[in-house]
């Protein structure tokens, strides 16, 4: 008799314990889809160079040449390539201070150091057109710098305005 209820007793402890983790799965996975459709809200991903492109045909330009990423990364920006999934760039040649840099990175919390790189790019145009093209610090001055989730966008260009725009209708 005592067997039997033991056995019992054992069957609706195991019971309880996979309703209560029934439960708990189930609520994880909405509070996830949830978290997750929040983030996507917040920010929806994109391609990083169809955006790049956008700004480029869209923009206010008169100097921009595709720029390959490694040498981007690495030379202008002093990146760790490895915290990067995606990148675009396009580069002046020297004449302008024009620049578009959309950044993808691995983990967000690099996305932060990316801007912090962005803004050093822009700190040292300015020094070097101050004295070489005035009429390019401007541009400088009025550059779009946004990161929203994992993205970072620099655009320097002669409408910011419109830089703005076009950068906002992909990031919030």
């Amino acid at each position: 008799m005592k067997k039997r209820v033991l056995a019992i007793f054992m069957l609706i402890v195991c019971m309880a314990g996979l309703a209560a983790c029934g439960g708990k799965d189930d609520d994880t996975t909405s509070g996830n889809k949830t978290e997750n459709a929040g983030s996507q809200e917040a920010q929806k991903d994109f391609d990083v160079s169809e955006l790049a492109d956008k700004l480029k045909n869209e923009g206010s330009f008169t100097d921009l040449q595709a720029m390959d990423s490694k040498i981007a990364v690495e030379r202008l920006y002093n990146l760790d390539a490895s915290k990067i999934e995606a990148s675009a760039f396009y580069s002046n040649s020297n004449a302008t201070a024009e620049d578009i840099a959309v950044v993808k990175v691995n983990d967000e919390a690099y996305a932060d150091t990316v801007k912090k790189a962005f803004e050093d790019r822009i700190a040292e145009q300015k020094k070097s057109f101050q004295d070489y093209n005035a009429a390019e610090v401007p541009k400088l001055e009025d550059a779009v710098v946004k990161v929203s989730g994992k993205y970072a966008i620099l655009v320097v260009s002669g409408d910011s305005a419109k830089a703005k725009e076009i950068v906002e209708g992909y990031v919030k």
